[in-house]
């Protein structure tokens, strides 16, 4: 091989590295920062990428929802990784649909995207910026809880997982998405055997699996146990302070302050809750 011919091949060789590594992995391999900054590089463009159809949301997502836990028409939801807010403007454009939504995310120009979508629905929704490893609630504290496209790209999913399941309340409902139908993920996607055991093994009940996409599964369950609907409380109610997590944060003028501490977490002009990182006065 000549010299201009192994340069060649050498620099299609790392442009096949780096497009794996940044494009059809998502910077998964490379750390957390680089998936967060990958999401706020493409926040302005992600809907347009993703093409999103409000009809097929409600049909696909908030009608499924509302239909299992039907009667109840004012559920708490956590919407895990909620991107520019999917999940929670198809349920509240539905008209049965009375409850809550905290949405949380890591990357905050995604964020800020969903605050542009949802800021009609202020009194409906809060939007915040914290890690889906560390919730800030105390355990059993919604109806639903949702996770979409996104375990996959979790630093550890298995622990996001848990934790997750850790904030339903018993008898709520989990929907989540597993990827499927590639091979460029290694150690990053479950099969459905793996998922149901790991599910089974978290203490969720009467999972079922169904063909959501070409490349994900949806994938239904309840958290073993009964208890009373929570219903949409607000957020003053349930957040807690991640540094001291026993502890609720109250609203004051532009920011939440740790009940007992002096954690401060900024509300941005967009009105997201800035909880990553809580400051100290």
């Amino acid at each position: 091989m000549t010299p201009l011919l192994f340069m060649v091949a050498a620099l299609i060789i790392f442009a096949g590295i780096v497009w794996w590594l940044v494009i059809e992995t998502e910077g998964v391999y490379l750390g957390r920062r680089i998936v967060i900054w990958l999401y706020d590089v493409y926040a302005n463009r992600y809907d347009g990428i993703k093409h999103f159809l409000p009809e097929y949301e409600s049909w696909l997502l908030a009608q499924p929802i509302l239909g299992i836990i039907a009667p109840q028409q004012n559920p708490l939801v956590l919407d895990v990784a909620t991107g520019t807010g999917r999940l929670p403007l198809a349920l509240l454009n539905e008209p049965n649909f009375h409850g809550r939504v905290i949405a949380i995310d890591l990357s905050r120009q995604m964020l800020s995207k969903a605050a542009e979508k949802l800021q009609t629905e202020g009194h409906r929704v809060s939007l915040l910026w914290c890690p889906a490893d560390q919730l800030p609630f105390l355990d059993n504290q919604f109806d639903v809880v949702t996770c979409l496209e996104a375990l996959e790209f979790m630093p550890h999913p298995a622990e996001t997982l848990r934790e997750i399941i850790r904030v339903l309340r018993p008898g709520g409902l989990l929907l989540l998405t597993n990827r499927i139908h590639t091979r460029w993920m290694p150690g990053k996607i479950w099969s459905s055997e793996q998922i149901t055991e790991l599910l089974d093994s978290y203490g969720v009940e009467d999972i079922e699996i169904e063909l959501w996409q070409m490349d994900y599964h949806k994938i239904w369950g309840m958290k073993a146990g009964d208890t009373i609907p929570i219903g949409a409380r607000p957020l003053g109610e349930i957040l807690c302070c991640p540094q001291c997590p026993d502890r609720l944060m109250l609203e004051e003028s532009g920011f939440w302050r740790c009940e007992t501490g002096d954690g401060i977490a900024k509300i941005g002009t967009d009105g997201v809750v800035e909880l990553n990182p809580v400051y100290h006065k």
